[in-house]
């Protein structure tokens, strides 16, 4: 169903009046456009399938520093750094995540981690996108434990980080 005012707008870009218009007169000053435009410009105006999101928030007073690891399908890489401040929320990841883990590593200002973690990747000092998560040493990387995150089958995730490296996520 096509709201009212959408069809006023589609009969104006194809140079129809509404019925009951007051200026019949104005009718020459309109562009006429192809009926197979309108349904192209029509179709770019329609919501898209969702998109998929990972999404950090820092519920703490301090600025985070954070890396991801995950398997977009082709094996696991690690991914970072994002810098959230304090109260704010950053999608992470925004595709479709194909395993049922995610893997975190959260840093405070001071480059303290802030999560418990076993799972081992590498980070790089410099934003890094790392494939595998073997050998980071000897490929000039350094290992960092990450925490997992068992997102289950959900295409989207909020993953809610405090000062005290509480998990809290949905």
């Amino acid at each position: 169903m096509v709201p009212r005012v959408l069809r006023q707008v589609i009969r104006g870009l194809a140079g129809r009046r509404p019925r009951g218009d007051p200026c019949p007169g104005a009718r020459d000053r309109h562009v006429r456009i192809p009926q197979g435009l309108m349904i192209a410009l029509w179709g770019v105006m329609l919501p898209g399938p969702a998109q998929a999101e990972f999404t950090v928030c820092n519920d703490s007073f301090d600025v985070l520093n954070l890396a991801v690891a995950y398997d977009p399908g082709d094996g696991f890489f690690s991914e970072g750094w994002w810098t959230i401040a304090p109260n704010r929320c950053v999608p992470l990841i925004r595709e479709r995540i194909r395993s049922r883990y995610v893997y975190v590593f959260a840093t405070d200002v001071f480059n303290q981690a802030l999560l418990e973690g076993a799972a081992e990747f590498c980070v790089d000092g410099a934003r890094f996108r790392i494939p595998g998560a073997e050998d980071c040493w000897s490929r000039g990387h350094v290992a960092a434990d990450f925490a997992e995150i068992d997102i289950g089958q959900s295409e989207d995730w909020t993953l809610i980080l405090n000062a005290t490296g509480e998990l809290s996520g949905d």
